[in-house]
């Protein structure tokens, strides 16, 4: 089986960790920034605790949907957060990537939280696929450019939203 190297990425966000926890972690907040440049939510439901779920639609260019769902296995509040994240289809079923079919089912992702200075926040997402086969692995070694973009895109709308919850 090839050797997996966690994705890995980090933003450094001008908010207290217990702001940027919040806005991660409430479906009211996610629906606001949690998607890449050019998508929208469509539809934003959570169970927030070890077990539950986060479901979420996303509209994008040319009205194109994706559907995700994240299962929550680890919650250490202000601190860490572990879940399984999918594709999922409009009722919560497990899906393939719309545009990748032989991307990973699932991936699991830790996502932690530390302070950097008063009111620094450092958040960082690893993903690494989750009981998947060797044609997932490739897909996911060969979509680090595009999680890269991403990220990146996402990470700004969450800088936005942000500095507006702050009054800035």
């Amino acid at each position: 089986m090839t050797e997996l190297k966690s994705f890995s990425i980090s933003r450094d966000l001008k908010a207290p960790r217990a702001l940027v926890y919040e806005v991660l972690t409430e479906a009211k907040h996610l629906a606001n920034w949690w998607s890449a440049e050019g998508f929208r939510t469509i539809y934003s439901a959570m169970d927030f605790r070890v077990g539950g779920t986060y479901h979420y639609g996303l509209e994008g260019p040319g009205g194109m949907q994706m559907w995700g769902l994240q299962r929550f296995l680890e919650i250490a509040p202000k601190e860490r957060i572990v879940l399984i994240q999918s594709f999922s289809d409009r009722d919560g079923g497990l899906a393939r990537h719309p545009m990748a079919p032989d991307w990973p089912l699932e991936l699991l992702s830790t996502t932690t939280f530390a302070d950097i200075a008063p009111g620094m926040t450092r958040i960082t997402i690893n993903w690494r696929p989750y009981n998947s086969d060797e044609a997932g692995i490739r897909a996911f070694e060969a979509g680090r450019p595009s999680m890269t973009g991403g990220f990146d895109g996402t990470f700004k709308k969450l800088e936005t939203y942000l500095a507006g919850l702050q009054g800035e």
